[in-house]
């Protein structure tokens, strides 16, 4: 695995030992940031600056993130800050070695960085916060300090999805910024199935990837109306 654009670009990634993490391919990787930087909801949120690259001003989330190389790819990218949730102990450990080797700066959890809240240099978010803890704990975390993502990536397990759904649904809405831009990775035959606007969908051999866009208000009650949603 390799950083496939961006600051970094060709700069190695570590994957996490074992099976239980499934690492998005540097293939799939490129071809979301083609998707992505092609969205007019990502040009608007960011500040265009071609200094530092084309996502400068996004505060990115990584949701089950495992080596981390999405938030990575978004970061080399120009990105201002990302905070990264994983709780599986290989990938933790692939994490934290692909953040160190790139000299990325970790705050520690007790740090408030998501959304601007506390930050580095020049009032700007720190540039990443690694997040050792499940999904939903973090989630709701990151509510209660008001955190708001401008771009969001969540890759469960493919196993697991019908399981993880309804909390993504029912705790997300509360951390969109107006006009966030999800990124959801599921099974091919697996349909995305949250409460936001989907912009784009592709599948990449056995990955479907869904590009979906939030309100332009904020949801601060969050989507619990949509918690009980079959999956199709």
């Amino acid at each position: 695995m390799r950083v496939v654009g961006g600051e970094w670009r060709g700069r190695p990634l570590v994957a996490p030992a074992g099976r239980g993490t499934r690492p998005t391919s540097d293939k799939v990787r490129e071809a979301i940031f083609d998707v992505l930087l092609a969205l007019p909801e990502v040009r608007a949120a960011g500040s265009a600056s071609v200094a530092v690259g084309p996502l400068d001003g996004h505060v990115v989330l990584d949701l089950f993130a495992g080596s981390g190389a999405l938030g990575i790819e978004a970061l080399s990218r120009g990105a201002a800050a990302c905070t990264f949730v994983e709780h599986e102990r290989a990938a933790l450990k692939a994490l934290r070695t692909n953040l160190e080797r790139l000299g990325v700066t970790v705050v520690g959890r007790e740090r408030r960085e998501a959304g601007g809240e506390d930050g580095g240099k020049n009032g700007r978010p720190a540039p990443a916060r690694v997040f050792a803890a499940d999904a939903r704990r973090a989630l709701q975390a990151d509510a209660r300090r008001g955190a708001r993502y401008t771009l969001l990536f969540a890759d469960p397990p493919y196993d697991r999805y019908a399981e993880v759904r309804p909390a993504l649904a029912r705790l997300l809405g509360a951390l969109l910024a107006p006009r966030a831009v999800l990124v959801v990775e599921t099974a091919a035959g697996t349909a995305a199935a949250l409460p936001w606007t989907i912009v784009r969908e592709k599948r990449y051999g056995d990955t479907r990837v869904t590009f979906l866009v939030a309100p332009d208000e904020p949801d601060d009650e969050g989507a619990a109306a949509h918690d009980e949603r079959p999956v199709t």
